[in-house]
């Protein structure tokens, strides 16, 4: 009996589990484009990298900004000076005649203290800050190219699942129609009404119609598979989209052109930033530099290795605090050479600056022409629906009191269905025309 309490409880457990489980695969994450970027944002393996490095670079210039404070440092050293050196002193000092070699100093020394060091004045240095400083504002825009590619890839997939899904709905719708059609069709045939070739013609048409629908739902698996990477989620989460594909209440843009906005003219800008900042301390290394130094130590000098007896005679204390001025005089003509290469590389980014800023009017121009297209072509592709549903309707009705033949019916059905399929690539067509328009005004990350 107690055998049985034992398996009965182990399998209630593990069916709990597999219920909690299944219920965790269940459960769908409803998802606005504005949520799936900000995701994207936050999980995306590539915008955490960038994030980091970005940290990295802030700790890159707290290392920097160390050696304006004062350096402290102990140290300690022990000779065994075997062979002494010698100094050849006149003779006369010592009541001789000649030049006589005297020992300097004794067999084992040893030292032990403290050192200190502080910057006073150093120009380049302090120039070399600023440009670390210049190049964390670097990462900070690289980051937000970062987040505005990830951005505009994610918004692009998503109306793409949504097209997707929408061209699953209206061929589903079809296939319904089919199916009844095809009802119709057998029933007279079997009646002598209509042809078995008819039918044959619908059998046809439906599986054309499924085999889009199987092929458009293994797509879809695909694309949904690929936006829960980009934004981080695990592969197997079942995913809502929420956003309409609709386009809403279209309006055209203003013409207004910010190209400051955009991250890679704020790039370059720092890029030239960064370039004078370096030819300004290149030219400051030739400046004079001025730091304090000091030293308190113990110094011990004996003929025998005998300082870990008593007495207080085995070290003498030492100390000093001066002054280091460095002065640069000259260096083989280093100077002219490095400046002659920054001004090149000015020279480069400036003409890079001016073709990126054309090019950037020209990708304004076209984004805002193709976002005027697409809102043309969907009121077409609206008028277009109506007159196709309208034929559809007339050859329904023709077919069923059958004055019109199978054939003309079966060319209104895919002029139809074709009218909503193409309505759904404007609309898609129309939601990356307005991606592109927001991308060449730098607004991407406005969501």
């Amino acid at each position: 009996m107690r055998k049985i309490i034992i398996i009965t409880s182990i399998t209630s457990l593990i069916l709990a589990f597999l219920c909690l489980r299944a219920s965790a695969q269940d459960t769908a994450i409803y998802l606005s484009v504005s949520g799936a970027c900000q995701l994207a944002i936050e999980k995306n393996v590539e915008v955490r990298n960038s994030e980091w490095e970005q940290k990295k670079r802030k700790f890159q210039l707290s290392e920097a900004q160390s050696k304006l404070y004062p350096h402290l440092e102990g140290f300690t050293s022990l000779s065994n000076n075997f062979l002494i050196p010698k100094m050849i002193v006149p003779g006369e000092i010592f009541g001789q005649t000649g030049l006589i070699p005297v020992e300097i100093g004794t067999r084992f020394d040893w030292i032990s203290g403290f050192k200190a060091s502080q910057i006073l004045y150093n120009q380049s240095y302090f120039t070399s800050l600023k440009l670390l400083k210049q190049f964390e504002n670097l990462g900070s825009i690289s980051l937000i190219q970062q987040k505005e590619e990830i951005v505009y890839q994610v918004s692009q997939l998503y109306y793409l699942c949504k097209c997707t899904g929408k061209q699953l709905e209206h061929l589903s719708i079809n296939l319904t129609n089919i199916d009844r059609l095809a009802e119709i069709t057998r029933l007279r045939s079997d009646n002598g009404l209509a042809r078995k070739a008819d039918y044959a013609s619908v059998l046809v048409n439906k599986a054309n119609v499924q085999t889009q629908i199987d092929n458009l739902r293994q797509l879809q698996r695909q694309q949904l598979g690929l936006l829960s990477f980009l934004i981080g989620l695990d592969m197997n989460s079942r995913i809502v989209l929420t956003d309409s594909l609709n386009s809403g209440n279209l309006k055209t843009s203003d013409d207004s052109l910010f190209l400051n906005n955009r991250s890679s003219i704020l790039m370059l800008e720092k890029q030239i930033e960064i370039t004078n900042l370096s030819r300004k301390r290149k030219q400051q290394e030739y400046l004079p530099s001025l730091a304090a130094t000091a030293q308190y130590y113990f110094q011990g000098q004996r003929n025998d290795f005998d300082f870990l007896k008593g007495g207080e005679d085995k070290f003498y204390k030492v100390g000093f605090a001066g002054l280091i001025l460095n002065i640069p005089i000259f260096n083989g003509f280093e100077k002219r050479s490095s400046k002659a290469q920054y001004e090149i590389e000015l020279i480069q980014l400036k003409n890079t600056m001016e073709n990126t800023r054309k090019y950037l009017s020209k990708e304004y121009s076209d984004a805002l022409a193709q976002y005027k297209n697409s809102i043309n072509i969907i009121w077409r592709q609206e008028e277009n629906i109506k007159t196709a549903e309208e034929g559809y309707t007339m050859c329904v009705n023709g077919y069923v009191r059958q004055v019109i033949p199978l054939t003309d019916l079966i060319l209104a059905e895919t002029n139809l269905i074709e009218a909503r399929l193409s309505l759904l690539n404007a609309l898609l067509q129309f939601k990356n025309a307005e991606l592109d328009l927001r991308k060449a005004k730098g607004e991407l990350l406005e969501f």
